[in-house]
């Protein structure tokens, strides 16, 4: 069905009024939901550089087919080579190859980016190795270009690379360039930020991706476990002065919201007020705080599950959440990130409640890290209970625990907002309910819904004539007329946190066990 209007505001058109693109996109989508033959979703991929990393498929392939494991041998170095040993063309691109079988709903919004071990002659020679990879010949800019012709035909949006150090040569650039690849991610290295002004002379297309290197825990990890205040001058915030995208770096399986938002709040706020900072974010595999706080994806989680003996030990995906079965978590924020695009880190402001600080925390068994040296100890990461970018914070209301709960208001007048699990010592994952009540600053929406909630609602200012509200898991095709279904009150709605779950989960996998994620539009007539 052609909606000029939809399309418009799917793809931003800067010399029109957004505003009045949206709202007219909107109310051509309500009228169609009424019918029910409507996608919210655009069918446009995403522009923003996510990927889709090996690293910790790599790191699951040791030991499949083995009559017992030990699990030692997936921590520290000696887990590190047996990733860097799985790296092969047939576990890429064989009949059931991490490219030809992984993401098939979003391959088009994901780079394909091939970490440590794929290279020849050395961690930063982005060099592929033709032992490893037998059917890619010729020259290193085509076996390179042979590469990323492959991924392409399997629907991704293209190859992206991994390095350790610098690749300060700039054949290298060039060599990218001659192959069509668009995306570096790079550990460690230039300090200088010399590469930068390299590729922006050779290849300005090249996006670089850089890092501090952190462990998987911040902070005191034994106390309150947070990662600290980043001022202007920190080491940090000059490397995202002088990047494309910053990656907030790994973190653990179990506690791995609580570090990855601290990180990013800090970081955020350390930015605000310098719209100069254009680089984005990435929170690597956390797709929802991705998709709420406006940040790009580095995902590491996959499908494959049930393949080793010995308990089935997986140093990057474990516990109760069972992340490997949330792929639909993946494709949801995705999805929304068609509708509403990462943006840099200094736009706009952040709001961070100070006083009420969440912790989780967790005693680490063997098999559960990587981190040998935390096992048997308990392990403890603190971050704010709320957060919200460009937006007042939400209001939560609990009569016991609470979920952390994030929101944001994207450039296009796009609203997310986010609940997220909890996990302590004494219970493993869980998804703590609360009454969440978020004022989006006027927006008419599109608004995005990540979570599980006792209610949801949302004061969007000034209500329209005879409202009509529509709503769609972001997993899905079709929206759903769900006006009759919420609450309308002066300038808010309220959403009953059972349809959530409904509308939010309506498309989801067999099996998956993701959590809801829906979009809804606001309209009148």
């Amino acid at each position: 069905m052609d909606l000029p209007g939809f399309m418009l505001s799917g793809i931003g058109m800067k010399k029109m009024n957004k505003g009045i693109i949206m709202l007219a996109a909107a109310i051509s989508l309500a009228s169609c939901a009424a019918h029910g033959d409507v996608d919210l979703v655009p069918t446009k991929p995403a522009s923003a550089p996510s990927y889709y990393c090996t690293w910790a498929v790599q790191n699951y392939m040791y030991g499949q087919g083995l009559p017992t494991m030990d699990a030692e041998q997936l921590e520290g170095g000696t887990g590190a080579q047996h990733a860097r040993d799985a790296f092969t063309e047939h576990n890429m691109l064989g009949e059931k190859g991490w490219a030809k079988t992984f993401y098939p709903k979003v391959r088009g919004d994901l780079y394909f980016l091939v970490d440590d071990g794929y290279y020849d002659n050395g961690m930063a020679s982005m060099e592929l190795d033709t032992q490893k990879f037998p059917s890619f010949a010729g020259s290193p800019t085509q076996r390179l270009q042979l590469l990323n012709q492959a991924v392409i035909k399997e629907g991704w949006r293209g190859l992206a690379l991994w390095s350790r150090g610098t690749p300060n040569d700039p054949a290298l650039i060039q060599r990218s360039k001659d192959a069509n690849v668009h995306y570096w991610k790079i550990d460690g290295g230039d300090g200088d930020f010399a590469l930068q002004t390299v590729k922006q002379s050779l290849y300005p297309g090249l996006l670089l991706e850089h890092v501090r290197g952190e462990g998987p825990f911040n902070g005191n990890w034994a106390q309150d476990g947070r990662f600290g205040p980043q001022d202007w001058n920190s080491d940090r915030l000059a490397i995202i002065k002088h990047t494309d995208v910053y990656r907030t770096y790994d973190v653990s399986t179990f506690l791995s919201i609580p570090t990855t938002l601290d990180r990013v709040e800090e970081l955020l706020k350390g930015a605000q007020g310098h719209p100069e900072v254009t680089a984005l974010l990435n929170c690597e595999d956390e797709a929802t705080i991705a998709a709420t706080l406006g940040c790009t994806m580095g995902i590491m989680r996959h499908p494959l599950v049930g393949l080793r003996p010995s308990g089935d030990p997986d140093v990057f995906f474990n516990g109760g959440r069972q992340v490997k079965r949330r792929m639909d978590e993946v494709v949801r924020a995705l999805h929304w990130q068609r509708i509403a695009e990462p943006y840099a880190a200094g736009s706009g402001y952040v709001n961070r409640d100070e006083s009420d600080v969440l912790t989780d925390d967790w005693v680490f068994e063997r098999g559960e890290t990587w981190d040998s040296s935390v096992i048997g100890k308990d392990v403890k990461q603190g971050a704010a209970a709320r957060f919200s970018r460009n937006l007042p914070l939400p209001i939560v209301t609990t009569n016991g625990e609470a979920p952390y709960v994030i929101a944001g208001k994207f450039p296009n007048g796009a609203v997310a907002v986010c609940t997220l699990g909890r996990v302590t010592k004494d219970k493993d994952w869980h998804s703590p309910l609360a009454g969440v009540t978020l004022d989006t600053g006027g927006s008419l929406g599109p608004f995005g819904i990540f979570g599980h909630y006792q209610s949801l609602t949302l004061t969007i200012g000034k209500m329209p004539n005879h409202p009509r509200i529509v709503a769609q898991d972001l997993a899905g095709e079709k929206a759903t007329d769900i006006t009759k279904r919420v609450a309308v009150h002066n300038a808010a709605i309220t959403l009953p946190g059972k349809l959530i779950d409904q509308i939010g989960l309506s498309s989801g996998t067999k099996g998956d066990l993701s959590d809801p994620g829906m979009v809804i539009e606001i309209t009148g007539h």
